[in-house]
């Protein structure tokens, strides 16, 4: 296992820092989460994250947030030729990627501090430091663990779209009032998977409204391209929707459309629906299922496009543990090794306090 030694010193720095003006005020939490899997496709992974959280002291009301992650793949097939030019996958394949990289050394996922103001009924966030790309539904509890083991095609290195590796170094502000609120970001890429955007500003913006159970948000974003900068030319954009519903009977439903271009000349459009369910009666399962489709318009012969469907199960076993079984099918044209696929993930999780 390569380590990362600047990523983990500066990841104990972060953490010690904050950890140690709160020693008065609150125990930090940190929770360890440690996953093997095995793909259809051939493919066996293990993967580990730590993660520490808490107020500095609870005058200032700053908190933080930290996370380490180190992931690996084994694959029957040998990697993909030329896979690092163009940002893709060097597996060909995007299972156990669907909120985590890996890239066999230990990195700095998140790593930021953020004060809360609440002037009058009114709320004012104001973060800085490394942090996921504020784009659509991009918080890592919605796809770690969730009961995919893939991340929705348009979310994942070299599918011409957003990844969920995408990281900010800069600031970001959240503002609202009960039932809107927006969030603001600018900053550089720091990215963690394959797709690394080539230096430059960042910036996005999201906006969010609540209306009962019904959760809506409309998101755009701008950075320099991911793919060589000898053929791809321009500015790298996306304009997105995603919605979120949930009903008493345990039945939640969540999904994104997005259109935009990865660079100049091209377009990419793509959609994902999630359906997930629980009520009382399943015990420790949890029904997933996710339709959804990408479409990358180009000059023949590099268009592309890809449908997918997936159906699945998270279950949750005594003593800490988590398993998830997913079936796959797929048609189209990226790049990938079967059309059809079970995986399944075992995930062992602890809480410190």
């Amino acid at each position: 296992m390569a380590i990362n030694t600047r990523a983990v010193l500066c990841f104990i720095a972060i953490v010690g820092a904050t950890t140690a003006a709160s020693v008065r005020a609150q125990t930090p939490t940190v929770e360890l989460d440690l996953t093997s899997g095995y793909s259809g496709e051939e493919i066996r992974a293990a993967a580990a994250q730590v993660r520490a959280f808490g107020v500095v002291d609870l005058r200032s009301k700053i908190q933080y947030f930290g996370e380490l992650s180190w992931g690996q793949r084994w694959a029957e097939i040998p990697p993909v030729a030329g896979s690092e030019l163009i940002g893709a996958d060097p597996i060909g394949s995007d299972v156990f990627g669907a909120a985590y990289p890996y890239r066999k050394s230990v990195q700095i996922v998140e790593a930021y501090a953020e004060r809360m103001f609440r002037p009058g009924a009114a709320m004012l966030i104001v973060r800085a430091g490394q942090y996921r790309t504020p784009f659509g539904i991009y918080d890592r509890s919605s796809y770690g663990y969730s009961g995919f083991i893939r991340p929705p095609l348009i979310r994942y290195d070299g599918y011409y779209g957003l990844s969920n590796n995408y990281m900010e170094r800069g600031a970001m502000v959240t503002a609202g009032v009960p039932r809107l609120f927006v969030e603001a970001s600018l900053g550089k890429p720091h990215d963690l998977g394959s797709s690394q955007r080539r230096d430059g500003i960042d910036g996005s913006a999201r906006v969010q409204a609540y209306h009962g159970a019904l959760v809506v948000g409309v998101s755009h974003a701008r950075s320099e391209p991911y793919l060589p900068s000898y053929f791809a030319f321009g500015r790298q954009t996306f304009t997105g929707a995603d919605a979120r519903w949930a009903h008493p009977s345990g039945v939640q439903l969540s999904g994104e459309f997005f259109h935009g271009h990865s660079f100049t000349g091209v377009t990419t459009n793509g959609w994902y629906v999630d359906g997930r369910v629980h009520h009382v009666g399943m015990g420790p399962f949890t029904a997933v299922t996710r339709a959804e489709s990408i479409v990358y318009t180009a000059a023949a012969p590099f268009a592309r496009s890809e449908h997918r469907v997936t159906l699945g199960t998270r279950v949750r076993l005594p003593r800490y543990a988590t398993v998830q079984l997913n079936y796959m099918h797929q048609h189209g044209d990226l790049t990938r090794i079967y059309d059809n696929s079970v995986d399944v993930t075992v995930t062992y999780s602890l809480r410190y306090r």
